[in-house]
């Protein structure tokens, strides 16, 4: 039985390593996949919507202004909100620009107005996919960067969403980028140095809550917390459970301090990653992996939650091997029609020759002219091509 999957890309990198890995799926294997995108960008929204993949494109903004937004939140207003009249009139469709709190607050307003129910039917469609004898839980493997300001805002809020949503019944991954990934793409060092920021925040936040979760917090943390907006309601809770099982990083360089040509090159590294070890060949013995490292995780108290991931390509020269099977169809079809009488005649002489090896000094060498008009004038269709021209 395949593992039901669900994919959800956060923010605009997710959105383009959905649109990745949708490219990379099977008619087959869709069956037992879903995908999802959540971004406060309408504009990539569209985009995901206009690109004719099976994509659930669930926009989490609105087209009212962060001051609007913080007048129905009075728990992001009075305790968490970096509140600044610069930041009031920012349109939130417009996406978060860069500020991690702008996605978060569009991510409790989306709770309130019930805007995750795209997300919920492809949960539900999922779910039917379990009904076998074979019972197996739900794969869920969130995408997305943890340097800009909307998958670095939601990403938390989002598996800790889904993880109250389907308790146990799953296994929650995310594949995340870091910030040196774009070190190639954006030059201008203050934005840089803003993704690094946000990167920082984003990690210190999800290490803080796997280990409040493990139970390995320091207690001089005990009032550790994360408010949501409760769905359909202006009430709020704290959700009291891990966001994820594992996170994989993507950082800049391997472990042989090696980089990457270019931004695009490591979308397509991580893509290759997310298929390979969520839908790919090799998945079910990623999955398998993961279902017994349950020792490990105590041994460690659970520190050793974070993974790195790696891919390759095994390239084929196709023009050469095109070439070559080229040259020996030709050699074969050179063997096996033109020189048919040539082979009867080479066949007549071994014959011959064995005869005399075996002592017959009165052997004769065969007639082979009727062999050869034989061979001319059978119905073999080449032959007949040749004898017409």
């Amino acid at each position: 039985m395949k593992v039901p999957t669900l994919i959800l890309g956060v923010g605009g990198v997710g959105s383009e390593l959905i649109l990745k890995v949708a490219r990379m799926i099977s008619d087959e294997q869709m069956k037992n996949i879903r995908l999802a995108i959540l971004d406060t960008d309408a504009n990539d929204i569209n985009k995901i919507r206009n690109s004719g993949l099976p994509v659930k494109a669930i926009q989490i903004s609105s087209d009212s202004t962060v001051g609007e937004a913080l007048e129905l939140d009075k728990c992001a207003r009075e305790v968490w909100f970096p509140v600044h009249p610069l930041l009031l009139p920012k349109p939130l469709s417009e996406g978060a620009g860069q500020v991690r709190a702008i996605a978060r607050l569009c991510f409790n307003a989306a709770l309130r107005s019930g805007d995750f129910q795209p997300l919920h039917d492809a949960i539900n469609e999922l779910k039917r996919l379990t009904g076998g004898s074979t019972k197996q839980v739900m794969r869920v493997i969130v995408v997305g960067s943890l340097a800009g300001g909307t998958g670095s805002g939601i990403f938390l809020g989002l598996g800790m969403y889904l993880r109250k949503l389907l308790q146990s019944s799953a296994i929650i991954r995310g594949f995340f980028l870091l910030p040196e990934v774009f070190e190639s793409a954006i030059e201008d060092e203050g934005q840089r140095n803003n993704l690094r920021r946000n990167a920082y925040a984003a990690l210190r936040e999800l290490d803080a809550f796997l280990m409040r979760s493990d139970g390995v917090l320091p207690d001089r943390y005990s009032s550790l917390r994360m408010e949501f907006s409760k769905p359909g309601s202006y009430d709020w809770e704290d959700y009291q459970v891990a966001p994820y099982d594992f996170a994989f990083l993507f950082d800049g360089q391997n472990l042989d301090g090696s980089c990457l040509p270019s931004f695009e090159s490591y979308k397509e590294h991580a893509a290759n990653c997310i298929y390979a070890q969520s839908i790919g060949s090799i998945s079910a013995k990623s999955n398998s992996s993961e279902d017994n490292v349950i020792l490990n995780l105590v041994a460690a108290r659970g520190r050793n939650r974070y993974c790195g991931a790696g891919s390759a390509i095994l390239e084929y020269p196709y023009e050469d091997v095109r070439e070559y099977i080229a040259l020996k169809w030709a050699q074969n079809s050179m063997s096996q029609h033109w020189l048919a009488a040539d082979q009867v005649v080479e066949d007549k002489k071994r014959a011959h020759q064995r005869k005399l090896d075996e002592g017959y000094t009165d052997a004769e060498f065969d007639d082979i002219q009727e062999y050869i008009d034989a061979v001319e004038s059978s119905e073999n269709g080449f032959q007949k091509m040749i004898r017409a021209q």
